[in-house]
């Protein structure tokens, strides 16, 4: 959004709602033409949200802050400022009535079922799951449409540069060298939510933080935390934080808002089965959609794939399939002092 006010007729100054000085800012009703589409996407709808919680109804306002959540800065402004800010940019544009502005709406396209092909792929992917795990391993019968999601995933590319920073850790009674933090060597290879038995991928995290919290150390251990760099540009596909998708950020990517409503909750159960924390306890067949999965992206040439950490509620990890592109220039080693739980 920010790009596209300053690609208008800007000027400088204060904001209105959040009070901000020194911004550029735009008339509300200027900027009707890119909310028109946004707004196009609801109906007035009086029964439960099929979209949101299920248990109530929202309006416009409510609805747009809670789906698309980094739409606004719920920081610097509060829910009234917004239902404001949505009215007077709504009077601006072709959509405006007092019934879709003011009584419960729900997402058009979600009231369409017959016309949902992601919710097909849900079930199909679903089935593909369980057939993967309990029945068929190499000759399935349930497809998987790859080239659908290619298409996906391609739109879901991101490419971080040369001289990226990103960690691994090992848990260690002294202090290990260098050559010893990257993947594990192929023999000794175990399963993981990404890679098959025997198959290494290297795993790294965004942030020192992240990779300690990732290796479950406990108190008074020793860990050697290794710092890489990025040689040369990694292109992955990064399937953390699906739902901070603002809709102006999907149409630069290449998807149409309605297309990504549908698949936004296929891309999140995608999501969640990556993010899951590998526990001793689970049953290595349960990794096999997920390394189908990465398999596939790494068969579509991506580097690697990203996704959230299920350990550091802000963190991330890549399981990276093309390691020669990082580099291990530095090793640190820590003894953990302190531990703090949290539970409710």
């Amino acid at each position: 959004m920010k790009s596209r006010i300053q690609a208008m007729n800007w000027d400088f100054g204060k904001c209105n709602f959040c009070e901000s000085e020194a911004e550029f800012i735009v008339r509300c009703e200027d900027l009707a033409v890119h909310f028109d589409p946004l707004f196009e996407l609801y109906v007035n709808h009086a029964e439960n949200s099929h979209s949101l919680n299920p248990d109530r109804t929202y309006l416009l306002d409510e609805h747009l802050q809670l789906y698309w959540s980094k739409l606004f800065n719920t920081k610097l402004l509060k829910a009234k400022d917004i239902k404001h800010l949505i009215n007077q940019i709504g009077r601006g544009g072709g959509f405006f009535s007092e019934a879709l502005f003011e009584q419960p709406v729900e997402l058009k396209v979600l009231m369409e079922t017959e016309l949902m092909p992601a919710l097909d792929l849900q079930l199909k992917w679903q089935s593909f799951s369980d057939e993967i795990k309990e029945k068929n391993r190499f000759f399935l019968s349930e497809k998987i449409d790859t080239d659908e999601l290619q298409s996906i995933f391609e739109r879901l590319a991101v490419t971080y540069p040369k001289d990226t920073t990103f960690y691994r850790a090992r848990i260690s009674d002294e202090p290990l060298p260098i050559a010893q933090l990257g993947k594990p060597p192929q023999k000794s290879t175990t399963p993981g939510r990404a890679n098959p038995v025997g198959i290494p991928y290297l795993y790294v995290s965004e942030s020192e933080k992240t990779t300690l919290y990732e290796t479950r150390i406990a108190l008074h251990e020793g860990i050697t935390i290794g710092k890489f760099v990025a040689k040369e540009p990694l292109n992955l596909v990064s399937l953390k934080n699906i739902a901070d998708y603002g809709p102006f950020e999907i149409l630069d990517r290449g998807f149409s808002l309605e297309e990504f409503i549908q698949y936004r909750p296929y891309l999140q159960s995608l999501e969640h089965e990556l993010s899951k924390p590998v526990r001793k306890q689970d049953v290595h067949l349960d990794y096999l959609p997920t390394q189908f999965l990465c398999e596939l992206i790494k068969s579509l040439g991506f580097d690697a794939v990203e996704y959230k950490s299920a350990m550091h509620a802000n963190g991330y990890n890549l399981a990276v399939f093309n390691d020669e592109k990082l580099e291990c220039l530095d090793a640190k080693f820590y003894t953990v002092k302190d531990l703090e739980y949290k539970w409710g």
